[in-house]
């Protein structure tokens, strides 16, 4: 056999699969980009839709990282021991705002994506987090927990200019929820703020200069809960009502027009997951956090027909992006019993983002990503060429 022969077609061989699997992760309707097996939630679209930032508790603490869209080409831009979380991009793409500090008090921080420099934006005392960028970048939205009441602030990028817009959005006193489960959402021309209400019920705006002018946007169902509210590029509020009801839950997202009289568009229905979701740019896919296959990890859906059909499977197929298939990564694919419609993980625990526990999550069994199977038999037949003629060029040397 002619060893250089063998060896193009090897490459060849390898490209070929390599380009399978990229044609299979750009037709999938779901498609898994992390595969860690520790907590990987909170998925942030980057500004031009190129890259995906996220946290990460493969280090023990949350850190933050950063991501092409397939999961490949990662960026750690948490340094340290620091706990890092709820990452938001600058509109201009090269800062990442976060919350830091630990489970008692927390603070808001800039982080510089080329340099993974660290600034602190506010110094509260409190417990800040879930900071959201003004669309011109020089104002961040954040919710401040203290004294247990919760409460909606702003403050410019500098750290000047802190300031409360609301009183006592959420209170223990009122059996409130006072934990902030989602960032506010800022308006495309930064006038209002997008939020839900202390009961996670509806879905409000008001004003992001003062926090007056409160209305209501959500067209709320009495069976469900309305939260995660995001504005859309179009200007409408995208918004989550999940249900959730013994032996059976579904999640559904709407699209409203503020002021508008219309009816809410429905963007996704009956879907096996619960929020929150992040839409990229150009509202052609979806991020969201999952157990879906065991830990949390995040999932890339496409919106169109069979990417909504396939988020109403409670653990349905997905496929491994490449850049997992490449470094080996197992998938892990759900048992027959688990394609029943199931009660998914609370909402609390998608959302704030612990460390994953797996008493929620579907039972799985392990396997392997065929593309993987068959780059690792041209691996080892590779090997196996590559041995024989080095054993027979020693044995011609030890004969000679």
């Amino acid at each position: 056999m002619d060893i250089r022969l063998f060896r193009l077609a090897c490459v060849a061989l390898a490209t070929a699969i390599i380009c399978a699997a990229q044609v299979a992760y750009a037709s999938a309707a779901i498609v898994q980009v992390t595969a860690d097996g520790t907590s990987s939630v909170r998925p942030a679209w980057s500004p031009d839709g190129q890259r995906v930032a996220f946290q990460s508790t493969q280090h023990g603490q949350y850190h933050v990282l950063t991501m092409a869209a397939d999961g490949s080409n990662r960026d750690e831009i948490s340094q340290g021991d620091v706990d890092d979380r709820h990452p938001a991009w600058s509109p201009d793409g090269g800062t990442l705002a976060i919350d830091s500090g630990s489970e008692i008090k927390r603070e808001v921080w800039l982080l510089d994506i080329a340099s993974h420099a660290r600034t602190q934006v506010t110094s509260l005392g409190a417990f800040a987090s879930f900071p959201s960028w003004s669309p011109e970048g020089s104002q961040l939205s954040f919710y401040v927990y203290r004294n247990g009441a919760l409460d909606l602030w702003t403050v410019n990028r500098d750290g000047s200019n802190a300031r409360q817009l609301t009183s006592t959005l959420a209170a223990e006193s009122h059996s409130q929820c006072t934990f902030a489960c989602h960032s506010a959402a800022w308006s495309p021309d930064g006038s209002r703020l997008a939020y839900a209400d202390g009961d996670q019920t509806s879905v409000w705006t008001m004003r992001s200069d003062d926090g007056t002018d409160r209305q209501r946007v959500s067209h709320d169902d009495p069976t469900g809960r309305s939260h995660f509210p995001t504005y859309l590029a179009d200007g409408r509020i995208a918004y989550v009502t999940e249900h959730i009801s013994p032996g059976e839950s579904f999640t559904d997202v709407w699209a409203v027009t503020p002021g508008a009289s219309q009816a809410p568009t429905p963007l996704l229905q009956a879907v096996q997951v619960q929020g929150p979701f992040e839409f990229s740019p150009d509202l052609q896919k979806v991020l969201f956090a999952s157990p879906r296959n065991g830990s949390f990890d995040i999932y890339e859906a496409t919106l169109d027909a069979s990417g909504k059909e396939a988020l109403k499977q409670a653990s349905g197929a997905t496929e491994l992006a490449p850049a997992l298939v490449a470094a080996g990564h197992p998938t892990q694919l759900p048992l027959p019993q688990a394609a029943t419609r199931a009660q998914p993980a609370t909402a609390a625990q998608a959302a704030s983002g612990p460390a994953a526990s797996t008493s929620a999550a579907t039972p799985v069994q392990d396997s392997v990503s065929p593309y993987f199977v068959a780059l690792g038999g041209l691996a080892a037949a590779w090997a196996i060429v590559e041995g024989v003629r080095i054993a027979r060029r020693r044995r011609r040397t030890h004969d000679g």
